[in-house]
């Protein structure tokens, strides 16, 4: 009998643009024209040796869940942080990372031919993760500034971002102007960068966590979407498919929390501040569709589940939520974005 792909094999045979590799795809794409970019993404390579070496056992950049290295060591995290019942089925996970646009994760079904639980990743939606905790750090960390003339000070900061959210153009551009300087201004303070590294990584393991949920429930089986989880609002739908995606967020959820190991209100807040970011690419959140319960309903979902683990901190991080929303929905009033503060 023939031998079974795994779940990697699938994902370079299957896609088109798949590779072994994703860091080191970037670094040999860039021409030696811009030696500014391709040194800055050599030195990542060496980061990420350096740091594999210290989490990998002396391994360096060997990769076994991803062909992102960021990714991977997400997984590894979450092997490291998991339950006897789930290591054996996080060791099966493998992550492919595609360079296609579109803000898109998904879990691919399952096939007899394959093992392994299959998961494909757009760069975008990493990206995207990336400028939504940058831009929710400059409100967090605004809130702990008590001179309003500093505050605003900040906003400048947070509509670039923004900007970028909704125009890539716009950041290819600025991209591209950075990586022609000599140096790169940081201009924002540790603690900022801090609290917008955190949500990029509790963002980015949310998403990871709702994808590993539909395989580990079983959505991606042949035999149909079949399990699902306790913590469903059943009184908000009986579509299958949306509940389907109501107990994969759960499960994204508490695989976050599981690796808590003292309060973080950034940890809590990543998984809205990813249904705000993919509401910024819907003009109507408030309503559901076909295979997706509304963004209105997953965010309520989600907070819900915060104020299960603390209420305290839920009342605060929504807080956030509604004034990052506000703001969002304000300076993009123009263009008629949002019809309904979806998020109240």
């Amino acid at each position: 009998m023939e031998d079974k792909k795994s779940a990697k094999e699938r994902f370079l045979d299957g896609f088109l643009g798949g590779v072994e590799d994703w860091d080191k795809h970037l670094a040999e794409a860039i021409n030696n024209e811009n030696p500014y970019l391709k040194n800055k993404m050599l030195k990542i390579l060496e980061e990420q040796e350096d740091f594999g070496n210290a989490i990998n056992s002396g391994l360096g950049r060997e990769m076994w869940y991803s062909n992102d290295f960021f990714i991977n060591s997400l997984i590894l995290d979450f092997i490291t942080d998991a339950e006897d019942d789930l290591v054996n089925g996080l060791k099966q996970i493998w992550v492919g990372m595609l360079g296609k646009p579109g803000v898109d994760a998904e879990a691919i079904n399952m096939v007899a031919e394959s093992e392994g639980y299959l998961i494909k990743m757009h760069f975008e939606m990493e990206l995207n993760i990336h400028l939504i905790s940058d831009l929710v750090a400059y409100h967090v960390y605004g809130m702990q500034i008590r001179d309003m003339s500093e505050r605003v000070k900040l906003l400048p900061e947070m509509a670039e971002l923004l900007l970028y959210l909704i125009d890539k153009k716009a950041l290819l551009k600025k991209a591209t102007e950075v990586a022609q300087e000599d140096q790169v201004d940081l201009k924002s303070p540790r603690s900022r960068l801090h609290i917008a590294s955190e949500l990029y990584e509790a963002g980015m393991k949310f998403v990871l966590g709702h994808e590993i949920g539909h395989h580990f429930l079983k959505h991606t089986e042949s035999n149909g979407r079949n399990i699902v989880s306790k913590f469903i609002p059943t009184d908000v739908t009986s579509n299958q498919l949306h509940l389907d995606e109501f107990a994969a967020d759960n499960f994204g959820f508490d695989l976050l929390i599981r690796g808590l190991k003292e309060r973080n209100d950034n940890n809590l807040l990543a998984p809205l501040i990813v249904i705000l970011m993919l509401a910024i690419y819907d003009k109507t959140p408030e309503e559901p569709s076909q295979d997706h319960p509304s963004l209105r309903d997953r965010y309520q979902n989600l907070l819900s589940r915060v104020s299960e683990h603390n209420e305290k901190a839920a009342c605060g991080l929504q807080q956030i939520f509604n004034n990052v929303a506000t703001w969002i929905n304000y300076s993009l009033r123009e263009s008629g974005y949002w019809k309904t503060e979806w998020w109240k």
